[in-house]
């Protein structure tokens, strides 16, 4: 039951309808019956979402599209993996001082490690938003060669030098796929309603492939059920989310996530 006690936590972002971080999180705290919820606010100016955490004594708040990098200027200090990202996906409030975080890169690669090694493995990376940012920073961490592609190529030379990637280019440069032992869409592309777009052409595919899809709703994309039909191993993007959520969740609580709950009340959601 939500008192005055009841410390607060939430989503911020635009558009927030879709997430199911709110089902995610309060399923971890009625597991431990902990005092928190977990809500979801749409904002579009991020400058006032920051100020309303801070004044209102919000506990703690994800940060998603498309405020993950124009948080960062607003709070009062970032951790280092965050900074060298220069993105945040998690802000939390220790008595009207900000902290930013970064567990995007932590939940991709911990999700792409259960199927497959990452050192010295070819990876092409669709995309250039904040968690593409992240996502990048901790394949070239792990030792991945890093091809980086988007539609605005200059967006893709930015990020590939920030993580000194391998190579970049626009999507006329899709062809590295063939050669390539990792895929990931790192976009919006086939995200709920858009369900019948892909980010990628079905030929391009092929069986030396790991195809990694950062969208989890609807829980297999296109681009997944292509890349299952050509024999590739897949990762579902809903296994970043639970990764980068039990992160937050710890961060937020000082407890540990019951990763088992959240995981159930995750795939539950999405059939």
């Amino acid at each position: 039951m939500v008192s005055g006690n009841t410390r607060v936590c939430c989503l911020i972002g635009d558009p927030v309808a879709h997430s199911l971080s709110p089902l995610v999180h309060n399923a971890g705290y009625q597991a431990l019956g902990i005092d928190f919820i977990y809500v979801s606010f749409q904002a579009r100016d991020i400058k006032p979402a920051i100020e309303a955490i801070r004044g209102l004594g919000i506990r703690g708040a994800s940060i998603t599209v498309p405020h993950k990098i124009t948080a960062m200027p607003y709070l009062d200090h970032v951790d280092d993996e965050a900074r060298e990202i220069g993105a945040v996906n998690t802000v939390v409030n220790n008595n009207g001082v900000l902290t930013g975080y970064n567990s995007d890169g932590t939940g991709a690669r911990q999700a792409l490690e259960e199927v497959t090694t990452l050192a010295g493995k070819k990876a092409v990376l669709i995309g250039s938003g904040g968690g593409a940012v992240a996502i990048a920073a901790a394949l070239k961490k792990s030792g991945t060669r890093l091809v980086i592609l988007n539609r605005t190529v200059e967006k893709a030379r930015h990020l590939a030098k920030m993580v000194n990637a391998d190579d970049f280019g626009d999507l006329d440069k899709l062809t590295a796929v063939s050669s390539a032992d990792i895929l990931i869409n790192a976009t919006q592309v086939g995200m709920w309603p858009g369900v019948s777009e892909s980010v990628i052409p079905r030929e391009l595919l092929h069986q030396r492939l790991t195809v990694f899809d950062i969208v989890y709703n609807p829980r297999e994309t296109r681009l997944l059920t292509e890349a299952k039909e050509k024999g590739c191993p897949v990762v579902y993007g809903y296994r970043m989310l639970l990764y980068q959520a039990a992160r937050q969740f710890e961060l937020f609580t000082g407890h540990q996530a019951p990763l088992p709950v959240m995981e159930h009340a995750l795939i539950e959601a999405l059939g």
